[in-house]
């Protein structure tokens, strides 16, 4: 992880979420037909949204279209959106026993957080010094550290993802999809029918069971031999994932293509042997923007150089500045398209 260096003290606001600009950039991208990539049998899963104006979640949705789901955004536009793994007879019912669950899809979730061993860097907004705990308190208020990580942990990411994905299609004949979560890891996706769909939690531990490498033996063999006998040969090592995200049978998913409330960039489907996190491609948002730090800023976030001074109103590519309001980094003042 490469944290964020900023220098000079300030009160970081958080409130970058209630920006009326955000919002609309994010109520128009929700506004057009086609954007999200839904299930098939989206009248069978719950749907849940965590407003952009709200910090709880709204959950039990059910939806039978996409005009359906749409018209609801336009009146609660989602920071988040979800839908469920599973498959229900009442996706809406608010009892989760009374929903008459009918199988879930296989989910994995590779968090990049958890790949890199880092040097961190952080700065506290509160006491506006460096230091190395993970908060700290100055006239009663406790405030998190704004840290971030570099391309290098996402990369690392990418590479779990690509050995997940071969694991699956070669050693079980599954097919899955890979996405890049919005922020800071990838989602990879089998949809799942018939036996697949049925599996409970015991059998899709012994799935990442297999996938973690878990108890796999150093193996004499080739490089080319199949399963984890090759993939030792090669010295490849297992994928490391919330183990927790596989074994629900009832999980959420981000929708893809949506957009992700911590960063503004999309849900989206990624080829993890060439992944490079541009966020002029995975940010929707065109045209540019008057932006106002809170902080003095000279670093890489993503792929972009970062420069730019607290208090001082910039203009910058709309992608960058929906990306450093929502980390709450400085204030979207206006847009133009």
């Amino acid at each position: 992880m490469k944290c964020l260096t900023v220098h000079t003290g300030t009160s970081m606001s958080h409130q970058g979420q209630n920006n009326k600009v955000v919002e609309g950039l994010f109520k128009e991208y929700y506004s057009n037909p086609g954007n999200l990539e839904l299930p098939f049998d989206m009248e069978l899963r719950e749907f849940a949204v965590q407003p952009l104006s709200a910090e709880g979640y709204i959950r039990h949705l059910s939806f039978h279209s996409e005009g359906e789901l749409l018209n609801f955004l336009k009146t609660k536009v989602p920071a988040h959106l979800f839908y469920s793994s599973a498959k229900y007879q009442l996706p809406d019912a608010k009892d989760v026993e009374k929903k008459g669950w009918m199988g879930a899809d296989l989910l994995f979730d590779i968090d990049a957080d958890h790949l890199c061993e880092v040097h961190e860097v952080k700065f506290c907004p509160v006491c506006g010094s460096l230091t190395n705990s993970q908060s700290c308190e100055k006239d009663g208020t406790d405030t998190s550290i704004y840290q971030e990580m570099g391309e290098e942990c996402i990369r690392e990411g990418a590479k779990h993802a690509y050995v997940l994905e071969d694991i699956l299609k070669h050693d079980f004949g599954m097919e899955p999809k890979v996405y890049f979560s919005g922020n800071r890891g990838f989602h990879v996706q089998v949809d799942c029918v018939g036996e697949c769909a049925l599996l409970g939690s015991d059998e899709r531990k012994e799935i990442v069971d297999y996938v973690s490498g878990d108890d796999v033996p150093d193996y004499k063999g080739s490089p080319e031999d199949p399963g984890w006998v090759g993939r030792k040969a090669r010295g490849e090592r297992g994928v490391v994932l919330d183990r927790q995200v596989t074994i629900d049978v009832k999980r959420l998913i981000r929708i893809p293509n949506s957009l992700h409330g911590k960063s503004g960039l999309l849900v989206k489907k990624a080829d993890p042997r060439s992944f490079t996190p541009r966020v002029s491609e995975l940010s929707p948002f065109k045209g540019a923007v008057s932006f106002l730090p809170f902080l003095t800023i000279n670093t890489k976030l993503f792929d972009v150089e970062v420069s730019v001074e607290k208090g001082k109103i910039t203009v910058i590519p709309t992608s960058l500045g929906v990306l450093l309001h929502l980390k709450g980094l400085g204030e979207i003042l206006a847009h133009v398209g």
